[in-house]
């Protein structure tokens, strides 16, 4: 089913909102087998800063108002000092909302009604086993809120219905419906005799969530959400490429990231090895997420398989390869093709097979126009 199908709906987008990246997910182009994704790191600074980009929309920032906060989106300015995420209150923040609305406008989504599905780690979506109803709501309302451009860009979506699922729970559904809504075969009937854990190596958190059999729920006492996260990597490599190399400070980011793909850095025009340094902060973060399994799952011999994903899982498996991972769990283990985005493809899946149809249908224009200063509807829908 093609995006094109949705003529009646809201555009379902699955956003998952995180500390390193905004990925979305709106939808799967049938004829090509391909799914359509947004990407942006989660890079902005408060205020104004001049903002010029050449090639493609999709890797320029832009500036922003809302609630009275300006921010400037990062695009390709690698040196500027982007506000760190990982403050307190950043699912409900006005950073959060001001990245996300540049996300969806840097897809093409310009005056396009979407239903917009959000996560949040698991800590924070449950409270007491059952899910934190005041916080959902508190996250659905701040999306709500209305963003504007300042100066020229791309046109803003409009946000019309939304909903909120725990982030490792959206996973588990991308690994259990497919493109075309049927179940695949084998986590089907995995979960019908086993639960199966879901590992999410996020930027800011690692999520363990253990599904229960038949979906029927989450057994709380076995999850949870760790402080290990990708950032805390990408700092450590950042301290140790300074330390090792006499640098006055820690590189960019960026350039960061684009070491641990590489395992190269460019210092005064070439490139030195830093494989070395890539690889001993994967192996600890790695060994820091196994002592979080071992913390919860022992062994792991009671879950019949475990799903690896996030950017955490894209980075280890590039580093480290696929066998890395049996050092968590010598069982049965999954890794989604791009797991980076299993989150995102969950929650559209979750919004074009799970959810009640009625919640994303488009009554009147103005009507989702409008909601673009009012709350709107708020799903009640369950995900387990």
């Amino acid at each position: 089913m093609g995006i094109n199908s949705q003529n009646e709906t809201q555009m379902v987008v699955g956003a998952d909102d995180g500390h390193d990246t905004i990925k979305l997910c709106y939808g799967w182009d049938s004829k090509t087998g391909a799914w359509r994704y947004g990407y942006h790191k989660s890079r902005a600074v408060e205020g104004l800063q001049q903002v010029m980009s050449i090639g493609s929309p999709a890797s320029a920032g832009g500036a922003y108002e809302t609630e009275g906060k300006r921010y400037t989106v990062a695009g390709a300015q690698n040196l500027l000092q982007a506000l760190d995420t990982r403050m307190e209150g950043y699912p409900l923040s006005d950073l959060n909302r001001t990245l996300v609305a540049h996300s969806l406008a840097a897809c093409g989504l310009g005056d396009t009604p979407v239903y917009l599905i959000t996560g949040l780690p698991v800590d924070q979506y449950y409270k007491n086993g059952a899910p934190n109803q005041e916080l959902i709501g508190r996250k659905i309302e701040s999306l709500a809120k209305p963003v504007k451009r300042i100066g020229k860009g791309a046109v803003l979506a409009l946000v019309g219905g939304q909903s909120v699922i725990s982030e490792a729970i959206a996973a588990f559904y991308d690994a259990l419906i497919q493109p075309d809504g049927a179940f695949d075969a084998d986590i089907e009937a995995l979960i019908a005799r086993r639960p199966v854990a879901v590992v999410d190596m996020g930027g800011k958190t690692t999520d363990l969530v253990v599904v229960a059999e038949h979906v029927s729920s989450v057994y709380k006492d076995q999850s949870g959400t760790k402080d290990i996260g990708v950032l805390q990597l990408l700092d450590q490599v950042a301290e140790q490429i300074k330390s090792e190399f006499g640098l006055n400070d820690n590189p960019p980011l960026p350039y960061v990231e684009e070491a641990c793909r590489t395992k190269k850095y460019e210092l005064f025009g070439e490139d030195v090895d830093v494989s070395h340094i890539v690889e001993a902060a994967c192996e600890a973060y790695l060994e820091r997420v196994k002592n979080f399994f071992v913390s919860k799952l022992r062994d792991g011999s009671t879950v019949g398989a475990v799903v690896f994903v996030g950017g955490g899982t894209a980075l280890i498996q590039s580093a480290l390869g696929e066998e890395a991972f049996a050092s968590i769990y010598r069982g049965k283990r999954f890794i989604p093709r791009e797991p980076e985005y299993a989150n995102a493809r969950g929650m559209w899946k979750f919004g074009m097979y799970v959810l009640d149809p009625a919640e994303r249908t488009i009554q009147a224009p103005a009507a989702i126009k409008g909601a673009q200063a009012n709350l709107p509807r708020v799903s009640t829908v369950e995900p387990v």
